[in-house]
């Protein structure tokens, strides 16, 4: 029977993973911390250890081989030199985030990666040790350790995500919050990918060892959806809808605590924040659909449905430790003030000019010109 190792496994993609492993014939094992467990996976053989530190990763993998590995958690750098000679297929999972920021959208495959310099902040450490890492497993493929594929992940939604950026709306849901401020209109634009379409890509790339070899993917489902339009979707699965306030980004400034999902955008950088600058993310998935054959496995309003009632049923911490949210995330009294502000500015809206439709350019004769 052809094993695979699924090193993390336990998060939003784990499962749907695990599921397309298993009906290719794998026999499947789990590499994490044992911190969290699902129910879906308790069958399966765990290794308990640190992912993180090689003489730990060394010492809980010592003498196993496996046909393929998934590596979505851990220092993927130190586990693809452990596991060089000891897998046929190493796929790693990186992040958008060491994507840089460029005009014009999407965002593909060639768009230049994350300078230090210029990574948003709190990122500043983080991206160049994503960058290295990328590299280290290509460049691990290109020594002939094993083939290696890295799938750079945006924001994963489904059931046991990390950070699951639904409560947003659902917790002002169930507070009865009826306004919301957007920035922009709400039209900026991030990518999102529900757990099993992302599980998609790595199973593809797994299929497709002699096509995904020595590549990197953006992954991305097919579908995406404004910040306006996802906010609706989520809240009309509870039969709510918010009253929509338009406040620019300069005066409700991204990272604020008083605008909703104000510091979840993907790509924040202090020169945004002073601007009042909303940034798209917009992340192509051509390259998989033409390499990789890459569709769409569940329809991305559906899955914000199941994941919306999942996280209903299992409410997600709300601390603010490890990066999890927090009362900061929910400071409704700062969006109040924000309101009463904003309310107060448009009662002295000046009425500065007339208003017109304009006529369609083309002309459209009503009898024929015969000359």
């Amino acid at each position: 029977m052809k094993t695979a190792l699924v090193i993390g496994g336990t998060a939003a993609t784990g499962v749907a993973i695990v599921a397309g492993l298993r009906k290719r014939g794998y026999e499947v094992t789990i590499y994490h911390r044992g911190t969290h467990e699902v129910p879906e996976l308790m069958d399966l053989e765990h290794i308990h250890g640190d992912p993180h530190h090689k003489e730990n990763i060394q010492a809980d993998l010592k003498g196993r081989k496996w046909d393929v590995v998934v590596a979505t958690y851990g220092r993927v750098r130190y586990l693809a030199e452990v596991l060089a000679g000891n897998t046929n297929h190493f796929i790693s999972i990186s992040g958008m985030p060491v994507v840089g920021a460029e005009l014009g959208v999407p965002t593909t495959e060639f768009t230049p990666r994350e300078s230090p310099e210029n990574a948003p902040k709190g990122l500043e450490k983080l991206i160049p040790k994503i960058i290295e890492t990328e590299d280290s497993v290509i460049a691990a493929g290109e020594r002939g350790d094993f083939s290696s594929t890295v799938l750079r992940y945006p924001y994963v939604y489904g059931p046991y995500a990390v950070a699951p950026l639904e409560w947003h709306v659902i917790q002002r849901v169930l507070d009865k919050r009826k306004r919301w401020t957007l920035q922009s209109g709400g039209l900026g634009l991030t990518t999102r990918c529900a757990s099993p379409n992302a599980a998609e890509f790595v199973l593809l790339a797994l299929d497709k060892p002699n096509v995904s070899a020595g590549k990197i993917y953006n992954v991305a489902e097919s579908r995406q959806f404004s910040y306006r339009e996802w906010i609706s979707l989520i809240a009309a699965t509870l039969n709510w809808e918010f009253d929509f306030v338009d406040i620019p980004a300069t005066i409700a400034p991204l990272g604020s605590s008083s605008v909703p999902l104000a510091g979840e955008y993907s790509w924040i950088r202090e020169d945004d924040v002073s601007d009042g600058r909303i940034r798209h993310q917009l992340v192509s998935n051509l390259k998989a659909r033409d390499e990789l054959g890459y569709q769409d496995v569940v329809d991305p309003v559906d899955w914000i449905k199941q994941t919306v009632g999942f996280w209903i049923e299992n409410p997600p911490k709300v601390d603010g430790k490890q990066g999890r949210l927090g009362p900061q995330d929910f400071d409704y009294s700062a969006e109040d003030q924000l309101h009463r502000f904003w309310d107060n500015i448009l009662t002295r809206r000046p009425e500065l000019a007339s208003r017109h439709v304009r006529e369609h350019a083309y002309a459209h004769p009503k009898k024929a010109d015969r000359k």
